[in-house]
């Protein structure tokens, strides 16, 4: 299996997408980036701190936030910060470059390397356990409820015990033969561990044994060809206590009822992000990195921002009174939520490609180089 270069342009959807599965793709780009919009500044976006833990080895780092410290992770190093100051308090190595992380609980720290191994650390970096699986891991390990879980690039979910490493379980889902290469991640519900399949559905799964709580589609296959097919669930669920929703590439975004999964609404997109919800809305962004939001209640379209075509947006976070994103070329821009007009801007160094951390009044960002940054926000006195 071999993993194939990045397609942009090819049914359109393809933007910028990487592939993986059995032949090798390859297109020019006819699609040039647009250039960032001119705004009227409504607030100041603020560094609060700024720290470099080193070049990743995977475009798919990023940080975790605890109740104590900030974890994140560079080339080969896990690197624990101060919250408050973004001070560094150690740095640890671990036994290969990094291509999945960082996963914690507040009390293990968890990555993946390009061994296709899991290492726990404790709090203090002290190195607890490590243990192989059949294949690479690139999706950030799920640290809680006395488990590591981990999802490998074959489709298969493995529980391990926190303490031991121990495996406890492995759910095997089926494998298509031609998946994205695209930011995913794992993530807790009251239904159990919520993870996407390249199957279009979403699982949650027992975290004491495995076993399938429930099995919701998201997005149905369509075409003929094998790239037309691609319906992988992209980027991480949202879950709240009303809202439980996913989406899919070439597909759409659902939303069900937290409790009972109840389906609430769902609406077509070519999501590439997973999505992320306030109080009002549900914000996703597709396959051109046009940035929507529809309505919270009934899934009705308020506002589509087109300003950052295939400038490879990053999954938006809440960031003060700002909806806030990163591009390929690290700029952090800040939206009003209300409309999608552009109210702040602030650069960092590298691409920023996986989510931000939720942290306080803003966010943490990683970049592609290193660069891990508190961003908040001010509304600015007229």
């Amino acid at each position: 299996m071999l993993q194939n270069k990045v397609i942009k342009g090819a049914l359109a959807a393809l933007a910028a997408l990487p592939l993986a599965g059995c032949g090798i793709f390859s297109s020019s780009d006819p699609h040039q980036p647009n250039d960032l919009p001119d705004f009227t500044k409504r607030v100041d976006a603020r560094i609060v701190w700024r720290t470099n833990v080193g070049e990743g080895a995977s475009k798919s780092l990023t940080p975790v936030v605890t109740d104590n410290a900030v974890y994140a992770a560079g080339r080969d190093e896990i690197v624990r910060l101060d919250r408050e100051t973004g001070e560094v308090v150690w740095r640890t190595k671990a036994g290969g470059n990094i291509t999945a992380g960082v996963g914690s609980d507040g009390n293990y720290v968890a990555v993946g390397t390009d061994r296709g191994e899991v290492e726990v650390y404790d709090a203090e970096g002290k190195f607890v356990w490590r243990a192989a699986l059949a294949s690479d891991i690139e999706i950030p390990p799920l640290v809680g409820a006395g488990r590591v879980v981990v999802k490998s690039s074959d489709t298969r979910i493995s529980g391990f015990d926190l303490i031991t490493g121990q495996r406890s379980w492995r759910y095997q889902g089926q494998t298509p033969a031609l998946t994205l290469k695209t930011f995913s991640q794992m993530t807790w519900s009251p239904a159990g561990i919520l993870a996407g399949q390249a199957n279009g559905r979403l699982l949650a799964l027992n975290p004491a044994d495995g076993k399938v709580i429930f099995e919701a589609p998201i997005g149905q296959a369509k075409g003929i060809t094998e790239v037309e097919r691609l319906i992988d669930v992209v980027g991480r669920p949202w879950v709240d206590r009303e809202l439980m929703c996913a989406a899919t590439f070439q597909g759409n975004l659902v939303c069900m009822q937290t409790q009972n999964g109840r389906t609430v609404w769902n609406v077509q997109v070519d999501a590439v992000t997973g999505p992320v919800a306030d109080g009002r809305s549900v914000y996703e962004v597709d396959a051109q990195s046009r940035i929507h939001a529809y309505n919270r209640a009934n899934g009705r379209e308020a506002w589509v921002n087109g300003d950052f075509l295939y400038r490879s947006v990053s999954a938006p976070i809440r960031v003060g009174t700002t909806l806030a994103f990163g591009d390929y070329e690290g700029v952090v821009s800040m939206l009003n939520p209300a409309d999608g007009t552009v109210v702040g801007r602030v650069k960092l160094s590298g691409a920023i490609s996986a989510p931000a951390a939720q942290y306080g009044y803003g966010a943490v960002f990683q970049t592609t180089e290193g660069d891990v940054a508190y961003v908040t926000e001010e509304s600015i006195d007229n």
